[in-house]
């Protein structure tokens, strides 16, 4: 997957994610479990999104019908994973902060419209 526009948003969401993490450790008093839950809740959307990325675009220069049934395949796992690493986070991590889980969650979902706005 060589696709650049692809690439800005996954990176404009790590820097929003970033940013998240570094607000959550200045507003929660520095607590370790505030951020790591932003941490975790960040990448519960950054690395189900780069993995559609990398089943969606995998292929190229083929019939529509092929590429929409990657998107669709790519939409699919992209959720399950999600899913599965919030599941994953809200069993394992017993100090969780689900005001910090969300919060990072939201910060690299909003990736998307900015990589929209932003060119």
């Amino acid at each position: 997957m060589n696709n650049p526009d692809i690439a800005r948003v996954l990176r404009l969401q790590l820097k929003l994610v970033l940013a998240a993490v570094a607000l959550s450790a200045i507003l929660g008093g520095m607590r370790a479990n505030v951020v790591v839950s932003t941490s975790l809740g960040g990448l519960s959307a950054l690395i189900p999104a780069w993995v559609y990325s990398r089943i969606a675009y995998a292929k190229r220069h083929v019939p529509p019908s092929v590429l929409m049934r990657a998107h669709f395949r790519g939409e699919a796992v992209k959720f399950m994973l999600t899913v599965a690493m919030f599941g994953c986070v809200l069993v394992y991590y017993k100090n969780l902060s689900v005001a910090g889980l969300f919060c990072g969650y939201l910060a690299a979902v909003s990736g998307y419209w900015f990589g929209l706005l932003i060119k």
